[in-house]
């Protein structure tokens, strides 16, 4: 086949590919659409109490349609009886002209009409995000998390009148009004939040706000304490590193709730000394339900999701990890190379604002994929090394094939997407250039023409910050030990020339990272490099010399191979008498 022929069918593929994930999210968008409406086809009913003349009303009844029969007249949202309020024959006559009504009235039209404006509600939102908000997530799994959620959502708004009934029993003197405030849609945008980032989580705070407005008869009041409940619970778990700071968040919810309500209340006037008092009780409990919520189903979604959120990763960094412990006993070069890199990468990502912890852990796992044959790379090496008895493209494979292996045990150990993302990207498509030019040296002999790409990692290139970040500390901390005299002056130069050689290879084209982040980072990588290459004391005596009668004593002139008087065993029993231990 002729390598036009490959490229053609290469790039059909592809664009497959791309055109399976947009079918996948339009279906997924499409099954948005179609549950809200089933779901909101039951809120267009009227819920027909068994009620008799002579009966207490435990909530506030509504018509939902507008009807005239004779003497009796009613208004689409006119209320028939109102909390509190003793049923008279009248409202039984007017509950039956409602239901009659209902019967008659085709009720497929306003399910119609909720269904095209959901399609185009959502359609449109998501393609504002997706086109203009740069860190929108638009993968086919972000997309369905977010339909899960919103479905929960929508599936408690739907039993909230259910729920207010039963906890009326319990709770007599509260107004029924107040509890569809309890209801806890801010768990919502909390797990999208968790799971995704700030920008999705916003979205999809202001798409459920308008639904659940909807949902409550089209109340602005339940939108506007839905949309800042939301936005607020969003904010409290920006930066969630313990579960304790998800229930400091809902606590957050539970004041900006108890206020929103207050103010809301005495907009609309009206409002006595109790009802404030049962709005603010409202408010603060539904940011504990949330928090709870919130709490509960994350790590469930985050497993089913395969999501690697800021708790996990704290997990994650523990050193008694299965994976990391077998890297300390089987490639310790490696592992300390990875722990310097992670000093590296956290430092770097506070500097620009990238994520520290992720930066952090993905360095600890970036280079598992050694564990397979530890051997073959140069930290690791105490004897002979295994490459000289290898063609150098042979020990090219051998180093592309550790980014596989590591996907694989990042993979089979559930380490997250996150975090087997930057392992398959801190390469990029870089060039094994000491195995290359092995190869051109010897070309001349062999008469084989050495293609490059055979010496390329196949990436692909860093995706995120923190990929560049690991990408570039990799370089940089593998280059360093190069140096025979590692000086300040010396480090900032080999940091500056590695940097503008990656950047001018186009590895860092298709991840976040601006010029201005590049200076900062190398400013960050020179500070840790000259922490860890400072400068020591020289000592004038060895420290064999040490004596019972301090640190300095009798045998300063003693020559460097004379061994002191007594043995090694005795001096290593007088060693251990010093530190008290017989």
């Amino acid at each position: 086949m002729s390598r036009a022929s490959k490229e053609n069918r290469g790039f059909s593929w592809k664009g497959l590919r791309l055109r399976e994930m947009g079918i996948n999210k339009i279906a997924i968008l499409a099954l948005i659409v179609g549950l809200s409406a089933v779901l909101f086809f039951p809120s267009l009913t009227f819920f027909g109490f068994n009620y008799k003349p002579g009966d207490v009303a435990i909530m506030d009844i509504k018509s939902p349609v507008a009807v005239t029969s004779g003497e009796l007249s009613l208004k689409k949202g006119e209320i028939v009886v109102r909390d509190g309020q003793i049923v008279t024959e009248t409202d039984i006559r007017k509950f039956g002209l409602i239901e009659e009504s209902l019967k008659q009235k085709k009720l497929i039209i306003p399910m119609t009409g909720f269904l095209i404006f959901t399609a185009i509600f959502m359609g449109i939102s998501y393609f504002f995000a997706a086109k203009n908000i740069r860190k929108f997530s638009t993968l086919p799994k972000d997309i369905l998390l977010m339909a899960v959620v919103f479905m929960g959502v929508l599936v408690l708004m739907r039993f909230s009148d259910v729920a207010a009934l039963i906890m009326k029993e319990f709770f007599p003197a509260v107004p029924t009004s107040v509890y569809k405030f309890l209801i806890p849609v801010a768990a919502g945008p909390m797990l999208v939040r968790l799971l995704l980032n700030s920008e999705t989580a916003l979205v999809f705070t202001a798409a459920t706000s308008i639904i659940v407005g909807f949902f409550m008869g089209g109340s602005l009041d339940m939108a506007a304490y839905t949309l800042i409940g939301g936005v607020t619970a969003a904010m409290g778990v920006r930066h969630c590193t313990h579960r304790s700071i998800v229930i400091k968040a809902g606590l957050m919810v539970g004041a900006v709730n108890s206020l929103t309500l207050v103010s809301i209340a005495f907009i609309k006037g009206g409002a006595t000394f109790s009802e404030p008092f049962f709005l603010v009780f409202a408010g603060l409990i539904n940011g504990l339900i949330t928090a709870v919520l919130a709490v509960g189903i994350a790590p469930m979604l985050e497993t089913a999701f395969q999501y690697t959120t800021n708790i996990k990763l704290l997990e994650l960094s523990r050193m008694d990890h299965p994976l990391l412990k077998e890297l300390a006993m089987r490639a310790p070069g490696t592992y300390h190379h990875s722990i310097v890199i992670g000093t590296l990468v956290e430092a770097a990502a506070e500097s620009i604002h990238a994520n520290p912890l992720l930066a952090r852990v993905s360095a600890y796992y970036h280079d598992i994929g050694k564990l397979k044959m530890p051997q073959y790379f140069i930290e690791n090496i105490s004897d002979e090394n295994r490459h000289d008895k290898l063609a150098p493209s042979m020990s090219a494979l051998v180093l592309i094939c550790h980014v596989k292996e590591g996907v694989e045990l990042a993979r089979q150990n559930r380490l997250g997407s996150e975090i087997t993302d930057v392992i398959s990207q801190h390469h990029g498509t870089s060039l094994i250039s000491y195995f290359y030019q092995k190869a051109k040296s010897m070309e001349e002999p062999t008469g084989r023409t050495v293609n490059e790409e055979e010496f390329r990692y196949h990436g692909p290139k860093p995706q995120t910050k923190e990929a560049g970040l690991v990408m570039l500390a990799d370089a940089i901390e593998a280059a360093s030990k190069t140096i025979p005299d590692p000086t300040p002056d010396k480090i900032q130069w080999l940091t500056q020339k590695i940097v503008n050689k990656i950047f001018s290879d186009g590895q860092l084209d298709e991840c976040e990272l601006t010029l201005k982040d590049l200076h900062l980072i190398t400013k960050s990588f020179n500070r840790v490099f000259a922490g860890v290459y400072h400068q020591r004391i020289s000592y004038p005596e060895p420290a064999y010399i040490l004596k019972e009668d301090g640190i300095e004593g009798a045998g300063q002139d003693r020559p460097r191979d004379e061994k002191p008087a007594g043995g090694d065993k005795e001096d290593g029993r007088d060693r251990l008498k010093r530190l008290g231990v017989q």
